[in-house]
């Protein structure tokens, strides 16, 4: 797979994918949280993946960037410290130390009183890969 990073769940899935919704660009102002990344299973795999990625595999022309990638990796680093993943293959290229600047994480107890705005929406497909 081109994008995303490759991860064994350690924890349930519908954990992960409720604390990837509170992960990403915060507006406190107007208490809107836009997610940064995804988790996808695919072919008996699951993936991190930042929301370009998918775009792009939706076949858009989305453009993904360093920063992106660097957001989408510090995330990963987040739910391994956390001990809800591990990383498959090799994780040298993933591995983030400066967090704080990547990610907003918002708090479980705070979610109630923000809004989610989704720039991709997970849909169900008939299609085998899915």
């Amino acid at each position: 797979m081109d994008y995303g990073v490759e991860v064994k769940l350690k924890a349930d899935f519908l954990v992960i994918k409720e604390t990837l919704e509170r992960i990403g660009i915060c507006n406190k102002r107007t208490k809107v949280i836009t997610p940064s990344a995804y988790i996808l299973h695919k072919n008996g795999k699951y993936y991190i993946i930042h929301f370009k990625g998918l775009l792009a595999l939706d076949g858009f022309r989305e453009a993904i960037d360093q920063k992106d990638v660097d957001r989408q990796n510090a995330i990963v680093t987040l739910l391994k410290n956390w001990n809800m993943i591990d990383i498959v293959g090799d994780d040298s290229g993933v591995y983030q130390k400066e967090l704080k600047e990547k990610v907003f994480v918002l708090k479980h107890s705070e979610k109630r009183h923000y809004t989610t705005n989704h720039k991709y929406n997970m849909r169900n497909s008939n299609r085998e890969d899915s």
